[in-house]
């Protein structure tokens, strides 16, 4: 049996520090060998509320989902089996260790005891059998469940065990088990009316004002260290003026997925501004349309972006130009593929005509309630009117966004991001619905690419998949239907008095050690 459970690796921690000369050191990662290792207790000058600005409600019946809106709910009311570090290394959670057997087809999980839920009832196998059954069934939209599908069987090993198999190797099933969030069977066919939202997490949900304040408490029966905030309270702002101007006015202490330029416009000597790990923002294609379907026009409008600019004026410099989905530190990645599409104008009018398609009219569509893919979308219209595209630019509103997403009919070009690819490639390929096999939006069906995905997704050594990872990069660039144009980091804005807030894979904010200074 080769055992997996990799000692603890800290969450990257932002505002994490001191105080000297008006500005915030800024720590690394520590390596506590349990999530329940340290202590946190606050100092005698210690606020017990801490209020965080949010953009968006949370959506409770999509809790499962991998979604922005539902980052409060991560990391304070729900946990997972285990968390995924940066590094692509797992750490204990609800899980406390895990086992495979020598060929990776059977997966043992061995629970932590003495975790309750808030109602007061214990946790055990059969809530990891639920939520995988919630994941699974057809109301459900959670990205996991396309990995939590992969298993042959699921079951109750033992008293505080569960085991799974596989009919053949998928290492990328852990990846699954860090993006579950741990449900209340109990109460969970209920949640969407927000009077009971339950799970095992540090803080307990206590008052939902739709479109206004969510309130959270700690939860006193926690497994982990007791956090030294007692009280959370998210405040809905979807004006980005508003927000900027609550967090200048002192009516906030932390802000999360403020937009970049909001972010540098504080300053310095009041807030510190860090950033979350990188995520994709890309130009999709649609392949099915004219003239999209030529691979010299995708190229061609692949060359026609420009990053550095759109990482520069849109981003703050919070971004990494990029033009490969996945972050530049995945093994497999080179610095030649970062930088495959440099932007050339004259290459790109080039391409364009020899494929007969100058003055081709393209529709470019953004989504229209952020306004950082507004402007991206500005960029990458003057850059594709530049080398002799006729662009229509138009805005869906997120529901018009969504729709179009999943029935991969957008008229042309589109602007989005991918969080996923934060979970790693395999993760993303299998789980995010522009990259998947089969069924995608941008309509690519190509048997090469599913079986470069097929072999990244069952790689079952570093070397295989450092291999496989190249060769899927190499292809999708080639092929420029999915079209990199920044690696994002989401701002997370703080008080110069706020320390211990870290910020995990999926952009959620873990407050079990943060601390407020009065």
């Amino acid at each position: 049996m080769n055992h997996i459970a990799a000692p603890r690796i800290a969450r990257r921690t932002f505002l994490k520090g001191s105080v000297v000369g008006g500005g915030l050191l800024v720590a690394g990662c520590g390596n506590d060998t349990d999530p329940g290792a340290g202590s946190n207790s606050a100092g005698e000058s210690s606020a017990k509320t801490l209020r965080v600005g949010i953009p968006t409600d949370v959506e409770l019946p999509k809790t499962q989902m991998f979604v922005a809106t539902n980052q409060p709910l991560r990391r304070t009311v729900f946990d997972y089996l285990i968390d995924k570090n940066p590094d692509g290394t797992y750490r204990p959670a609800l899980a406390r260790e895990w086992e495979w057997n020598d060929d990776r087809t059977e997966l043992v999980l061995t629970l932590r005891d003495g975790v309750t839920f808030h109602t007061g009832r214990e946790f055990g196998p059969e809530d990891v059998l639920a939520s995988v059954e919630a994941a699974l069934s057809e109301e459900s939209s959670a990205q996991a469940a396309k990995l939590l599908e992969r298993a042959a069987t699921i079951e109750e090993s033992g008293p505080m065990e569960v085991t799974v198999t596989f009919d053949s190797p998928f290492p990328s099933y852990l990846d699954a088990l860090a993006m579950l969030p741990i449900i209340d069977s109990e109460t969970y066919p209920d949640i969407a009316d927000g009077e009971q939202v339950v799970g095992t997490g540090p803080f307990q949900w206590k008052s939902w004002t739709p479109g206004r304040e969510i309130e959270m408490v700690r939860s006193d029966s926690y497994w982990g260290d007791q956090p030294a905030i007692e009280e959370v309270l998210f405040r809905i702002i979807p004006e980005p003026e508003a927000m900027l101007a609550a967090m200048r006015s002192g009516e906030l202490e932390l802000v999360n997925r403020m937009t970049p330029r909001d972010a540098s416009r504080l300053p310095e000597d009041r807030f510190v501004v860090d950033n979350s790990e990188g995520f994709d923002v890309y130009v999709g294609v649609n392949t099915d349309v004219q003239p999209l379907d030529d691979i010299r026009v995708r190229q061609a409008i692949a060359y026609a972006l420009d990053r550095e600019r759109i990482a520069e004026q849109v981003y703050s410099g919070l971004a990494e130009p990029s033009c490969v989905p996945w972050s530049s530190s995945v093994p497999g990645v080179t610095e030649e593929q970062t930088t495959h599409y440099a932007y050339d104008v004259e290459r790109a009018r080039t391409l364009l005509q020899e494929a007969g398609a100058e003055g081709a009219e393209v529709v470019l569509t953004s989504f229209a309630a952020d306004p950082a893919y507004g402007a991206v979308e500005e960029i990458v219209q003057f850059g594709l009117e530049e080398i002799g595209l006729n662009v229509r630019s138009e805005a869906y509103d997120q529901a018009e966004f969504v729709e179009h997403l999943q029935a991969a009919d957008f008229p042309g070009l589109w602007v989005t991001p991918i969080a996923l690819t934060a979970m790693g490639p395999a993760t993303a390929l299998m789980t995010a619905l522009p990259l998947t096999v089969g069924e995608n939006t941008h309509n690519v069906t190509d048997a090469e690419y599913e079986s470069l995905v097929e072999d990244l997704t069952t790689a079952a050594s570093e070397e295989e998949r450092e291999t496989a990872t190249s060769a899927l990069t190499d292809y999708m660039l080639e092929q420029a239907f999915h079209n990199t144009v920044v690696q994002a980091q989401t701002p997370v804005v703080g008080v110069t008095g706020l320390s211990g807030v870290e910020v995990d894979l999926t952009l959620a904010l873990d407050l079990t050690k943060a601390t407020l200074s009065t």
